[in-house]
């Protein structure tokens, strides 16, 4: 199979290069890798220019999912998978252990993955835990990470499951939800697969709460699944049971 991996990015020079390399070190024999710049004037471009077999583009879009859906419009793959500038794969298998799950479940449209969250110098910093798949709780929380998970090229081209361009923040929930409510087939990867690095200029840690839960309302409606329980599951107790569990495992005795 091939596979292709789409990288959204906007003046993302600092990580990229590491976005980069780990999806060029990947070992499964067919990967290309599609980059869709927003119109970077940090470098960006400068570190595309010089990335080998890196097929890219630069020009406004109107939100990272629009980005990432012109991506998966040039991609050949069979395929699709997207990779943020500042997140990257945690290791040289993470593709050929996706490709070997659809070739063992012909049947599965969506494989994903799980993932540890690392720090501006990709220091490990957590590994949140990754359920089975289950409808009820993607409607209560997305717990299926973006940047683990591949999809099947006819759900997107064939189907038209294009991720929504008009969303900014949780376009990749709802796109799950979407795929899942028309009853796509999801297959959970027991493996990390790769690593989301928290800094203080990723889009997820700038994001306004009300802008947020403006759009969490939006798509609650569109999908028909219950705003107050997904608030109380991403804003309250998701939060305090990774605390509990980051705790829990410093407490624990370590063994040589």
């Amino acid at each position: 199979m091939l596979v292709s991996v789409v990288t959204p990015c906007l003046n993302a020079a600092r990580y990229l290069a590491e976005t980069l390399e780990s999806v060029r070190s990947q070992t499964h024999p067919q990967v290309e890798h599609l980059v869709v710049d927003g119109g970077s004037t940090d470098g960006t471009l400068d570190l595309l220019r010089a990335a080998p077999g890196v097929d890219w583009t630069t020009g406004r879009d109107a939100s990272m999912y629009d980005a990432i859906n012109k991506g998966f419009r040039r991609a050949r793959g069979e395929v699709l998978a997207y990779q943020n500038a500042d997140d990257r794969y945690a290791g040289p298998d993470a593709v050929s252990r996706a490709v070997a799950l659809f070739e063992a479940h012909p049947e599965a449209d969506v494989v994903y993955g799980g993932f540890r969250f690392v720090d501006e110098d990709g220091r490990t910093l957590e590994e949140p835990p990754l359920p089975e798949f289950d409808l009820g709780l993607l409607a209560r929380t997305n717990f299926v990470p973006p940047h683990s998970t591949f999809v099947r090229r006819r759900v997107v081209h064939d189907e038209g499951f294009w991720l929504d361009p008009t969303l900014r923040y949780a376009g990749d929930w709802e796109w799950f939800l979407r795929m899942a409510q028309a009853g796509k087939r999801f297959v959970r990867l027991p493996a990390v697969v790769s690593e989301f690095r928290r800094h203080p200029g990723a889009a997820s840690a700038t994001i306004g709460w009300s802008a947020l839960l403006a759009e969490w309302w939006r798509i609650c409606r569109a999908r028909r699944v219950s705003f107050p329980r997904l608030v109380w599951h991403e804003a309250f107790y998701g939060p305090w049971r990774r605390r509990a569990a980051t705790a829990s495992a410093a407490r624990a005795p370590h063994r040589s």
